[in-house]
């Protein structure tokens, strides 16, 4: 059960209503999540989008995997900008076609003047990354 149920309205914009979001998938699907790091304070309501977009994509692409049974999450925000990382320890989900899921996340991160990169380890996992430079 992906998150994608949820009301238009809803966003990954507080520690606690993303701790909420991944704590539900995780039951839902009974991927463990480990999260290692959220912002205290909400989201700007253009990063807060990217961001739940993201990570409803790689979330998706974790369930379908089949082989995932962990998942590390982390999102901060600095000076410097806002990093996100999710990482599923799945053998199954071939890296091309969890990148062919985040196609649109990688424009949309460009136009922030961002990244978004899909690295895999042979039979070892994924990780996801992200990350959007503080505005000047």
């Amino acid at each position: 059960m992906a998150l994608d149920g949820l009301r238009p309205d809803e966003r990954l914009a507080s520690a606690p209503d993303l701790r909420d979001h991944l704590e539900r998938w995780s039951q839902a699907t009974g991927i463990t999540v480990e999260v290692w790091a959220v912002p205290a304070a909400p989201l700007a309501a253009p990063l807060a989008e990217l961001v739940r977009a993201t990570v409803l994509d790689v979330l998706d692409g974790f369930e379908a995997d089949g082989t995932v049974r962990h998942v590390g999450f982390a999102l901060t925000m600095s000076a410097r900008g806002l990093r996100l990382t999710v990482s599923g320890d799945g053998i199954g989900l071939p890296p091309a076609r969890l990148a062919e899921r985040l196609h649109a996340g990688h424009a949309r991160f460009a136009a922030l003047g961002g990244r978004l990169s899909v690295n895999a380890v042979l039979g070892g996992g994924v990780t996801v990354s992200a990350a959007v430079p503080a505005p000047r």
